[in-house]
Protein backbone atom coordinates (compact mmCIF):
# COMPACT_ATOMS: atom_id res chain seq x y z
CA UNK A 1 0.00 0.00 0.00
CA UNK A 2 1.43 3.39 -0.94
CA UNK A 3 1.19 6.00 1.80
CA UNK A 4 1.43 9.68 1.03
CA UNK A 5 4.72 11.12 2.36
CA UNK A 6 4.51 12.60 5.84
CA UNK A 7 3.96 16.32 6.11
CA UNK A 8 4.59 18.39 9.22
CA UNK A 9 4.12 21.76 7.56
CA UNK A 10 1.29 22.63 9.93
CA UNK A 11 3.58 22.39 12.98
CA UNK A 12 5.56 25.38 14.17
CA UNK A 13 8.54 23.29 15.32
CA UNK A 14 11.93 23.47 13.62
CA UNK A 15 12.66 19.76 13.90
CA UNK A 16 11.25 16.45 15.06
CA UNK A 17 13.46 16.61 18.15
CA UNK A 18 11.88 19.94 19.05
CA UNK A 19 8.46 18.38 18.55
CA UNK A 20 9.30 15.44 20.80
CA UNK A 21 10.69 17.73 23.51
CA UNK A 22 7.58 19.89 23.39
CA UNK A 23 5.36 16.83 23.62
CA UNK A 24 7.19 15.62 26.73
CA UNK A 25 6.77 19.05 28.29
CA UNK A 26 3.04 19.13 27.59
CA UNK A 27 2.10 15.61 28.62
CA UNK A 28 5.01 14.25 30.61
CA UNK A 29 6.71 10.97 29.79
CA UNK A 30 4.87 7.87 28.70
CA UNK A 31 1.40 7.27 27.31
CA UNK A 32 -1.28 9.71 28.46
CA UNK A 33 -3.50 8.41 31.21
CA UNK A 34 -6.77 9.44 32.82
CA UNK A 35 -8.67 12.07 30.81
CA UNK A 36 -5.94 12.01 28.12
CA UNK A 37 -6.30 8.28 27.40
CA UNK A 38 -9.05 8.78 24.81
CA UNK A 39 -7.23 11.46 22.83
CA UNK A 40 -6.53 9.05 19.96
CA UNK A 41 -10.23 8.32 19.44
CA UNK A 42 -11.10 12.00 19.76
CA UNK A 43 -8.46 12.94 17.20
CA UNK A 44 -9.85 10.35 14.79
CA UNK A 45 -13.36 11.74 15.26
CA UNK A 46 -12.17 15.28 14.66
CA UNK A 47 -10.04 14.27 11.65
CA UNK A 48 -12.95 12.36 10.10
CA UNK A 49 -15.09 15.50 10.32
CA UNK A 50 -12.35 17.81 9.07
CA UNK A 51 -11.22 15.69 6.13
CA UNK A 52 -14.84 15.05 5.16
CA UNK A 53 -15.77 18.74 5.27
CA UNK A 54 -12.59 20.33 3.89
CA UNK A 55 -10.54 17.66 2.18
CA UNK A 56 -7.04 16.55 3.08
CA UNK A 57 -5.09 19.61 1.97
CA UNK A 58 -7.35 22.22 3.56
CA UNK A 59 -7.81 20.45 6.90
CA UNK A 60 -5.35 21.82 9.47
CA UNK A 61 -3.78 19.76 12.25
CA UNK A 62 -4.08 22.56 14.79
CA UNK A 63 -7.80 22.89 14.08
CA UNK A 64 -8.25 19.12 14.27
CA UNK A 65 -6.41 18.99 17.60
CA UNK A 66 -8.41 21.92 18.94
CA UNK A 67 -11.65 20.20 17.96
CA UNK A 68 -10.45 17.09 19.79
CA UNK A 69 -9.64 19.18 22.85
CA UNK A 70 -5.94 18.43 22.92
CA UNK A 71 -2.56 19.85 21.97
CA UNK A 72 -1.38 19.48 18.37
CA UNK A 73 1.62 17.49 19.61
CA UNK A 74 -0.77 14.61 20.28
CA UNK A 75 -1.08 14.11 16.52
CA UNK A 76 2.61 13.27 16.31
CA UNK A 77 2.39 11.18 19.47
CA UNK A 78 -0.37 8.92 18.17
CA UNK A 79 -0.05 9.14 14.38
CA UNK A 80 3.24 10.75 13.41
CA UNK A 81 1.94 12.97 10.62
CA UNK A 82 -1.11 14.32 8.85
CA UNK A 83 -0.85 11.62 6.16
CA UNK A 84 -0.74 8.88 8.78
CA UNK A 85 -3.70 10.43 10.58
CA UNK A 86 -5.63 10.25 7.30
CA UNK A 87 -4.64 6.60 6.91
CA UNK A 88 -5.82 5.88 10.47
CA UNK A 89 -9.21 7.39 9.59
CA UNK A 90 -9.42 5.06 6.60
CA UNK A 91 -8.42 2.16 8.87
CA UNK A 92 -11.43 2.92 11.05
CA UNK A 93 -13.82 3.29 8.11
CA UNK A 94 -12.57 0.06 6.54
CA UNK A 95 -13.04 -1.88 9.78
CA UNK A 96 -16.60 -0.59 10.18
CA UNK A 97 -17.48 -1.27 6.54
CA UNK A 98 -16.20 -4.84 6.70
CA UNK A 99 -18.15 -5.42 9.92
CA UNK A 100 -21.31 -4.03 8.31
CA UNK A 101 -20.84 -6.17 5.21
CA UNK A 102 -20.33 -9.30 7.31
CA UNK A 103 -23.65 -8.60 9.06
CA UNK A 104 -25.65 -8.46 5.82
CA UNK A 105 -27.50 -11.77 5.75
CA UNK A 106 -29.89 -10.92 2.91
CA UNK A 107 -27.45 -11.01 0.00
CA UNK A 108 -27.19 -14.74 -0.62
CA UNK A 109 -29.79 -16.39 -2.89
CA UNK A 110 -30.44 -18.79 -0.02
CA UNK A 111 -31.90 -15.88 1.97
CA UNK A 112 -35.11 -15.78 -0.09
CA UNK A 113 -36.65 -14.25 -3.23
CA UNK A 114 -34.61 -11.59 -4.98
CA UNK A 115 -37.41 -9.02 -4.56
CA UNK A 116 -37.24 -9.22 -0.77
CA UNK A 117 -33.46 -9.37 -0.67
CA UNK A 118 -32.89 -6.31 -2.82
CA UNK A 119 -35.36 -4.22 -0.79
CA UNK A 120 -33.68 -5.34 2.44
CA UNK A 121 -30.25 -4.54 1.01
CA UNK A 122 -31.21 -0.98 0.04
CA UNK A 123 -32.81 -0.45 3.45
CA UNK A 124 -29.57 -1.64 5.08
CA UNK A 125 -27.55 0.80 2.96
CA UNK A 126 -29.81 3.64 4.03
CA UNK A 127 -29.58 2.68 7.71
CA UNK A 128 -25.80 2.50 7.57
CA UNK A 129 -25.58 5.89 5.83
CA UNK A 130 -27.78 7.47 8.52
CA UNK A 131 -25.72 5.87 11.26
CA UNK A 132 -22.39 6.97 9.79
CA UNK A 133 -22.90 10.28 7.98
CA UNK A 134 -19.35 11.48 8.71
CA UNK A 135 -17.83 8.43 7.04
CA UNK A 136 -20.16 8.85 4.07
CA UNK A 137 -19.16 12.51 3.78
CA UNK A 138 -15.47 11.56 4.01
CA UNK A 139 -15.79 9.06 1.15
CA UNK A 140 -17.78 11.45 -1.05
CA UNK A 141 -15.30 14.29 -0.44
CA UNK A 142 -12.31 12.11 -1.29
CA UNK A 143 -14.03 11.08 -4.54
CA UNK A 144 -13.54 14.65 -5.77
CA UNK A 145 -9.77 14.55 -5.18
CA UNK A 146 -8.12 12.06 -7.57
CA UNK A 147 -4.72 10.76 -6.58
CA UNK A 148 -2.98 8.22 -4.40
CA UNK A 149 -5.27 8.77 -1.41
CA UNK A 150 -8.33 8.14 -3.55
CA UNK A 151 -6.70 5.01 -4.98
CA UNK A 152 -6.12 3.74 -1.45
CA UNK A 153 -9.68 4.53 -0.36
CA UNK A 154 -11.14 2.80 -3.41
CA UNK A 155 -9.03 -0.33 -2.87
CA UNK A 156 -9.76 -0.59 0.84
CA UNK A 157 -13.38 0.63 1.13
CA UNK A 158 -15.17 1.12 -2.19
CA UNK A 159 -14.12 -2.07 -3.98
CA UNK A 160 -15.01 -4.39 -1.05
CA UNK A 161 -18.51 -2.87 -0.94
CA UNK A 162 -18.92 -3.29 -4.69
CA UNK A 163 -17.70 -6.89 -4.53
CA UNK A 164 -20.48 -7.71 -2.08
CA UNK A 165 -23.35 -5.79 -3.71
CA UNK A 166 -22.70 -6.19 -7.44
CA UNK A 167 -23.84 -9.84 -7.63
CA UNK A 168 -27.11 -8.84 -5.95
CA UNK A 169 -27.66 -5.93 -8.36
CA UNK A 170 -26.94 -8.17 -11.33
CA UNK A 171 -29.43 -10.73 -10.05
CA UNK A 172 -32.02 -7.96 -9.64
CA UNK A 173 -31.35 -6.67 -13.16
CA UNK A 174 -31.69 -10.18 -14.58
CA UNK A 175 -35.01 -10.53 -12.71
CA UNK A 176 -36.33 -7.32 -14.29
CA UNK A 177 -36.51 -5.33 -11.05
CA UNK A 178 -34.29 -2.60 -12.50
CA UNK A 179 -34.27 -1.54 -16.14
CA UNK A 180 -30.52 -1.14 -16.32
CA UNK A 181 -27.74 -3.12 -17.92
CA UNK A 182 -24.83 -2.32 -15.59
CA UNK A 183 -24.73 -3.53 -12.01
CA UNK A 184 -21.84 -1.14 -11.36
CA UNK A 185 -23.85 1.84 -12.58
CA UNK A 186 -26.79 0.74 -10.44
CA UNK A 187 -24.58 0.53 -7.36
CA UNK A 188 -23.24 4.00 -8.12
CA UNK A 189 -26.70 5.51 -8.54
CA UNK A 190 -28.11 3.91 -5.38
CA UNK A 191 -25.08 4.82 -3.25
CA UNK A 192 -25.00 8.36 -4.63
CA UNK A 193 -28.72 8.91 -4.10
CA UNK A 194 -28.60 7.65 -0.51
CA UNK A 195 -25.49 9.73 0.24
CA UNK A 196 -27.09 12.89 -1.09
CA UNK A 197 -30.39 12.21 0.66
CA UNK A 198 -28.71 11.82 4.04
CA UNK A 199 -26.47 14.86 3.52
CA UNK A 200 -29.36 17.03 2.33
CA UNK A 201 -31.85 15.95 5.00
CA UNK A 202 -31.29 18.95 7.34
CA UNK A 203 -31.81 21.36 4.44
CA UNK A 204 -34.95 19.55 3.31
CA UNK A 205 -36.36 19.65 6.84
CA UNK A 206 -35.85 23.41 6.92
CA UNK A 207 -37.15 24.04 3.41
CA UNK A 208 -40.27 21.92 3.97
CA UNK A 209 -41.04 23.43 7.37
CA UNK A 210 -40.47 20.07 9.01
CA UNK A 211 -42.82 18.23 6.69
CA UNK A 212 -40.01 16.13 5.21
CA UNK A 213 -37.75 14.53 7.78
CA UNK A 214 -35.20 11.78 7.34
CA UNK A 215 -37.70 9.00 8.05
CA UNK A 216 -40.10 10.28 5.39
CA UNK A 217 -37.23 10.80 3.00
CA UNK A 218 -36.26 7.17 3.41
CA UNK A 219 -39.84 5.97 2.87
CA UNK A 220 -40.25 8.04 -0.28
CA UNK A 221 -36.88 6.90 -1.57
CA UNK A 222 -37.82 3.25 -1.09
CA UNK A 223 -41.31 3.75 -2.54
CA UNK A 224 -39.93 5.50 -5.59
CA UNK A 225 -37.13 3.03 -6.19
CA UNK A 226 -39.38 0.01 -5.96
CA UNK A 227 -42.62 1.42 -7.40
CA UNK A 228 -42.60 -1.07 -10.28
CA UNK A 229 -41.97 -3.91 -7.87
CA UNK A 230 -44.92 -2.83 -5.72
CA UNK A 231 -47.17 -2.59 -8.76
CA UNK A 232 -46.09 -6.04 -9.83
CA UNK A 233 -46.97 -7.50 -6.45
CA UNK A 234 -50.35 -5.73 -6.49
CA UNK A 235 -51.08 -7.09 -9.97
CA UNK A 236 -50.12 -10.58 -8.84
CA UNK A 237 -52.38 -10.32 -5.78
CA UNK A 238 -55.27 -9.13 -7.97
CA UNK A 239 -54.67 -11.99 -10.38
CA UNK A 240 -54.66 -14.51 -7.54
CA UNK A 241 -57.91 -13.08 -6.18
CA UNK A 242 -59.54 -13.27 -9.61
CA UNK A 243 -58.45 -16.88 -9.97
CA UNK A 244 -59.89 -17.79 -6.59
CA UNK A 245 -63.24 -16.17 -7.52
CA UNK A 246 -63.66 -18.30 -10.61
Amino acid sequence: MHVVPSRLDSFSFSSMSDLAEHARTVRGRGRPRGPDANYRARLLDAALDAFGAQGFEAAGLRAIAASAGCDVSMVAHYFGSKAELWTAVVDRIEAQVRADLAALDMLSPAAGPIERRVVAAVEAMFVQAVRQPQAMRFVMRQMTDPGERLDELVARVVEPVHAVFLPLWQEAIDAGIFRMRSALALQTFVFGAISYAVAAAPVLVRMSGGEIDLARLQREFMDGLFARLARGEADADASDTAEEGR
